[in-house]
């Protein structure tokens, strides 16, 4: 016997072209037949630049970005890429996410909540699927212990408010309401020097509408006691402020505290994404993204444009929807109207914050935190009722009959109290109706998925309304979107939706696709454009 050849076996060399991987996979009960256009081209070109550091991939949402990613995510463990991480927005969308994967038979590790739920990942034989917050926090294992040679960003038109949170320590007066008091007395003195005495009162009350931000001076001067007093609430050992903590504890000074609604958050003024190792190294990065019409979002998050951008032409995820603004209806579209399309359809309910979600409480309540996927889940096996969104512009799909019908309450202007304060009071409006523009997009992706996907949208709320109806804020929306917000306003006035029967008459006639109704086309636009 000749021992000499133990240890020749040489392993089958793996593909690392994608489209090959995908032509690979096992044939699996649901597995797609084949790549989309869009898919295919996106994934030949990201395969001939693969080398570069930093690749976006921009496609329209419904448009199958995740299986891109997988595969791209696969091609780099394939090629012998260290600590391979997909990266998603929501604890959901991870789930989402690996059911995909399964889907195309293709093999990863779970990290949710400190834990992996397999060896794949720590062995180097998958990718990890994750989320931001696992990645981004103060004292993320991955990033300490598995430093990632490849990282895929899901979602990456939206990861600038999700990593600010990361980086965001927000004590709320309800439930650390010692520390906030003191924080609060702390700061007093300076906005008393500011002749913002008022103002300062009316933020730290819950019930009214008053933000304010330390002066940069006050800032300097307080962050030996703020740091003294944060160390003694225990802030190392708090379970929601540790995280963000570690990133702030020893930049206190150059961080902005703000208030607003009985709420301080300290946060740096702009992300330190470039002091990052994933951000600032070696790292091979992809992000994901819904079609951008500005990059500013993606280099406020990021910290550097793409090396390489590719938007593939295709036409999935474009879908048709009808748009119908509630300032045209005798009443709008309150609870009482949404309460009886509840009682027959399935409605999402998006709201900004949790004071306007109460507006809608006799109808639903958004779920706990750690019970959110499991009332998604459950809404998404209903026949009728409605679930509320609070926050929440993506990381939720709905295609389909799992929901036709979205009501969007009030302007999605964001949680983060700085974002607040720039808006409201250093008038950054440019900025701002970017970002509004960029949450609106994905809005109108929740529950419209695809090219053969429909529904019916509703706009509650003056500030919304006046804000689609300026055309300077139009003009950020993506093209499509721009068309069918004049589609809904010439099909509002030219059959004179004005009352709520006659708006009922109409959603129904849409979700029956009733092709007695005419399609109509905004006299702006020669393209014909459904709904």
């Amino acid at each position: 016997m000749d021992f000499s050849k133990l240890g020749r076996t040489r392993k089958a060399e793996l593909p690392v072209d994608p489209v090959r991987i995908f032509e690979t996979l096992p044939s699996l009960e649901g597995t797609p037949n084949d790549l989309w256009r869009g898919q295919a081209r996106a994934l030949v070109q990201w395969h001939a630049a693969r080398t570069q550091p930093d690749v976006l991939i921009s496609l329209n949402t419904g448009a199958g970005k995740t299986i891109v990613g997988l595969l791209i995510a696969q091609s780099l463990v394939n090629e012998g890429v260290q600590n391979v991480v997909y990266v998603c927005s929501t604890i959901d969308l991870v789930a989402q996410t690996a059911a995909e994967a399964d889907r195309l038979g293709i093999p990863y590790t779970i990290r949710v909540k400190g834990e992996f739920n397999n060896d794949l990942f720590e062995t180097g034989k998958g990718f990890c699927i994750t989320t931001y917050h696992a990645l981004f926090n103060g004292l993320s294992a991955i990033a300490r212990r598995h430093l990632p040679g490849g990282v895929v960003f899901d979602d990456a038109h939206v990861a600038e408010s999700v990593m600010r949170s990361a980086y965001t320590v927000r004590i709320d007066g309800q439930k650390h309401g010692q520390l906030f008091q003191e924080i609060c007395e702390l700061f007093k003195p300076s906005f008393f020097e500011l002749g913002q005495a008022g103002r300062f009162a009316d933020a730290r009350d819950r019930d009214r509408a008053s933000t304010v931000m330390a002066s940069p001076r006050a800032s300097i001067r307080c962050s030996t006691q703020l740091a003294e007093l944060l160390e003694r609430h225990d802030l190392r050992d708090d379970p929601d402020l540790k995280y963000p903590y570690a990133h702030l504890r020893d930049h206190l000074e150059t961080c902005a505290v703000v208030f607003s609604r009985g709420v301080v958050e300290i946060a740096p003024p702009f992300l330190p994404s470039r002091t990052h190792e994933v951000l600032s190294g070696g790292t091979r990065r992809v992000y994901l993204s819904a079609t951008l019409q500005s990059k500013a979002d993606f280099v406020r998050a990021f910290g550097r444009p793409p090396s390489e951008t590719i938007i593939p032409e295709n036409d999935a995820g474009n879908g048709e929807r009808l748009i119908l603004d509630g300032r045209a209806i005798k009443g709008g579209f309150g609870r009482d109207f949404v309460g009886r399309l509840a009682t027959s359809r399935k409605v999402l309910i998006a709201v900004p914050d949790y004071a306007a979600a109460a507006t809608w409480s006799d109808i639903s309540k958004p779920p706990d935190v750690d019970k959110f996927s499991a009332a998604l889940n459950a809404f998404r096996s209903a026949d009728k009722g409605a679930f509320i969104l609070v926050n929440r512009v993506d990381g939720i799909d709905l295609p389909h009959d799992t929901c036709r019908i979205m009501l969007i309450d009030g302007l999605p202007t964001g949680s983060a109290l700085l974002e607040r304060f720039q808006f409201e009071y250093l008038r950054m409006s440019n900025v701002q109706a970017g970002r509004i523009a960029n949450r609106l997009a994905q809005l109108f992706g929740r529950i419209n998925r695809g090219r053969n996907d429909f529904g019916a949208f509703l706009l509650e709320g003056r500030d919304l309304g006046v804000w689609l109806s300026n055309d300077r804020n139009l003009a950020l929306l993506p093209p499509l979107l721009q068309q069918q917000v004049l589609v809904g306003r010439e099909v509002q006035k030219g059959f004179q939706i004005d009352s709520d029967e006659k708006a009922s008459e109409l959603i129904e006639r849409v979700l029956r696709r009733d092709l007695r109704i005419p399609m109509m086309t905004p006299t702006c636009s020669e393209q014909s454009t459904p709904m």
